[in-house]
């Protein structure tokens, strides 16, 4: 956050803190060359001001990340002296805090899904497709409407075209730098699972089900708040209650829905479940698991180590199969060293 303008900045932290990992830089001192590294600056910055408008004009020169603009007060001077320099998008104040989120989220995805214009076509329509669907259910369902389904449906056939070509690493790789973990977390799943089940032989409606169970296997995260689902650090133990229920969110959300199977359900249910019933929301073990279910519990455990959080960083696919491979009490072995030869063979 660059700033020269002291009410937008406190604006647009009031906005953000909580939610992303924010720097603080005073206007003057990024122009002249001493910015950090940052995939996305935010401009607080009041463009009514000659020598402001100049230091600004130095900074768009150097800045090489996305950028977003905030304007202490609706000057049509101002926005218009902006628009010669910059197309960004711009906001006013007094921010509107979720669309400011919302907006900044959306910026810092711009570069990664403009990146997949370079994959193979079918993984492309696959990845497009997916995070608009995702994006308009999230949404839906967290204002109490309905699954849109037919939407749903329609973005995980594209992902079975797209596993059926290989190449998980590729999959994994086009969605490591999104900024959506709900997002990206689910695709990380959905798309373990599909590759997977279509590398071990099955197909039809087993498939499709898989398929569509890992992409809607977290949708109770829908009812978890942004403030604890996109916290940038570590839970703390109240926090992490509230993360737990999230499976038995996903189980009402499902039930609701007449057109899916019990085996959807369970996915999403049952997937922190643990063989040796020490898992949760309802302590199942042994054969209450089904493979549906421990096959989605391997992509999950997988899907959350190799990814980076603000936290952690990420950790390389044999490191994280390693770690699996001391899960006995908790993963179905044969399962995981299938899953194993599947990952490293690159899939």
């Amino acid at each position: 956050m660059i700033y020269d303008s002291a009410l937008a900045c406190k604006a647009v932290g009031s906005a953000l803190s909580g939610y992303f990992n924010i720097r603080e830089l005073p206007l003057e001192l990024y122009a002249g060359g001493g910015m950090p590294e940052a995939a996305l600056s935010i401009f607080c910055a009041n463009m009514g001001d000659k020598e402001t408008v100049g230091l600004i004009k130095k900074a768009i020169d150097i800045c090489e990340g996305e950028t977003l603009f905030v304007l202490p007060t609706h000057n049509s001077d101002g926005i218009a002296q902006l628009r010669q320099h910059s197309k960004a998008d711009y906001f006013l104040l007094p921010l509107e805090e979720e669309e400011f989120r919302e907006a900044t989220k959306s910026t810092l995805n711009r570069p990664v899904e403009k990146a997949w214009s370079i994959l193979d076509p079918a993984k492309r329509k696959a990845l497009k497709s997916a995070v608009v669907s995702f994006e308009k259910c999230f949404d839906q369902v967290a204002n109490g409407a309905p699954i849109p389904l037919e939407d749903i449906t329609s973005s995980c056939q594209h992902i079975r075209e797209a596993a059926a070509m290989g190449g998980l690493d590729d999959w994994i790789d086009a969605l490591d730098d999104h900024h959506d973990y709900s997002f990206r977390h689910s695709m990380f799943v959905c798309g373990s699972l599909t590759y997977f089940a279509h590398a071990m032989g099955i197909r039809g409606a087993e498939l499709d089900g898989l398929t569509l169970g890992g992409l809607l296997h977290d949708i109770g995260k829908c009812r978890i708040p942004l403030e604890i689902l996109d916290k940038p650090g570590k839970l703390d133990a109240r926090e992490w209650d509230a993360m737990k229920l999230h499976p038995v969110y996903s189980r009402d959300i499902l039930c609701d829905e007449n057109d899916l199977n019990a085996d959807i359900v369970a996915m999403a249910a049952y997937h922190h479940e643990k063989l040796d019933g020490t898992g949760y929301p309802d302590g199942l073990s042994g054969a209450q698991i089904n493979d549906h279910i421990r096959l989605t519990a391997i992509a999950d455990v997988y899907s959350a180590l190799i990814d980076k959080r603000a936290y952690k960083g990420s950790m390389s696919s044999e490191a994280a199969l390693d770690i699996m491979a001391t899960m006995k009490d908790e993963l179905d072995m044969d399962l995981v060293r299938e899953f194993r030869s599947f990952t490293l063979d690159k899939g």
